[in-house]
């Protein structure tokens, strides 16, 4: 499929995948100005979009400082570099890799191409998601005409594989499966093997799995395996998403990737951008990648953070998920409109509310010295009955 082809497609799908991606970016910025972040407040501590507080790494912000001189060139040579790496990194092939303008980037995309190969295949089909969840899939989805069907978490607070899958078998049509592990804004992680179980009995022809593992590098489970596994058993109906914001700081920087079988990479390709990232980047990106004391870094200094919050959280009996992520999901006994207003008179910003688990804040793990300003307030919160 080219480009061009692109173009023959006419009515409500093509006009939906148009202008879904200023839709997307409408919807963010609506969100964030929902939040209505303090303009009064100095140096206000930001816990609220699983940001990294540690910064860029060394040797990325010298890659940076280094390209500026040639940034009056296309980024090719650059994001070749990033493939390699990549590939290096997960022992696949650059023709595997998908770059994006952060994985929401390649969420974009995959929808696009999911709900163009059904209508030319004159099929019906649906997004299946949990809730809560990372929403940009869903909202996506339904702007662009396509049904959405939410899943309510299981009673452990992981996805609900079972009801999923047994909607998607339902479905006389095409199912994109949405598949957030560890989940977002839980931080839960769901059983590989439970994923697993579903994924390869699943009719590739009928259901497509988007795995979003944009925490994957915060796991310690020994038990879990990634979704790239089902990529080297060949399998086209399987794309996994991974994430520079988080453990590598570069959330205001926008790099994310994908990893997939040869075939559905080359078949998205037409629904992203060329050469979609600029050059800084994409130095960055790879400087990243190969700076393992920064990484170590990044993951000691959050697991030490989540270790001082859950033990004062044990403390206190504040009730919390164990989390595989650099956030943790707690729950609060006050109306959540009230609880953030609070925190945003100490000078805290935290987590939206996640319908429908309304009584349940989720809190960035930042620095230690962020995460004791955190804590203090908790304890005053405490005493208010308000956690």
């Amino acid at each position: 499929m080219d480009r061009r082809s692109l173009l023959k497609l006419s009515g409500t799908l093509f006009a939906g995948s148009i202008l879904t991606q200023g839709y997307a970016t409408t919807k963010t910025l609506e969100t964030i100005a929902g939040l209505d972040l303090p303009t009064n407040v100095d140096n206000p501590l930001y816990l609220h979009f699983n940001e990294n507080s540690l910064g860029l790494s060394p040797k990325a912000k010298k890659a940076i400082v280094d390209v500026l001189s040639n940034v009056n060139r296309y980024p090719e040579s650059h994001i070749n570099e990033l493939l390699a790496t990549i590939a290096d990194t997960f022992k696949v092939e650059k023709q595997q890799i998908t770059i994006g303008s952060g994985s929401s980037d390649i969420i974009r995309g995959l929808i696009n191409m999911q709900g163009y190969l059904a209508a030319q295949a004159g099929k019906k089909i649906q997004l299946i998601s949990p809730e809560p969840s990372f929403s940009l899939a869903a909202e996506h989805a339904s702007a662009m005409g396509i049904k959405v069907v939410n899943v309510p978490l299981d009673k452990n607070f992981c996805m609900d594989i079972a009801t999923m899958k047994n909607i998607a078998d339902a479905f006389d049509g095409i199912s994109i499966c949405y598949l957030c592990n560890p989940n977002n804004p839980t931080g839960t992680l769901t059983s590989t093997q439970t994923i697993a179980d579903w994924i390869t009995q699943a009719d590739a022809t009928k259901n497509f799995f988007m795995v979003d593992e944009a925490y994957a590098e915060y796991i310690t489970d020994p038990a879990f395996v990634s979704g790239t596994s089902f990529i080297r058993e060949n399998r086209n109906n399987v794309i996994v998403l991974r994430t520079f914001s988080k453990l590598f700081a570069m959330a205001g920087m926008r790099l994310g990737f994908s990893i997939s079988t040869e075939a559905t990479a080359k078949a998205l390709s037409p629904f992203m951008a060329i050469e979609n990232i600029s050059s800084t980047t994409a130095v960055a990106g790879t400087a990243s990648l190969l700076d393992k004391a920064y990484i170590n870094e990044s993951k000691a200094m959050n697991t030490h953070s989540l270790k001082i919050t859950t033990e004062l959280f044990d403390q206190i009996d504040i009730k919390y998920l164990e989390s595989h992520g650099n956030f943790l999901f707690h729950q609060i006994k006050c109306e959540p409109e009230l609880y953030t207003a609070e925190m945003k008179k100490e000078g805290i910003i935290v987590g939206r509310p996640f319908p429908p688990l309304t009584y349940w804040s989720r809190v960035t793990l930042g620095t230690t010295e962020e995460m004791n300003k955190f804590l203090s307030v908790i304890k005053k919160f405490k005493k208010k009955g308000w956690v």
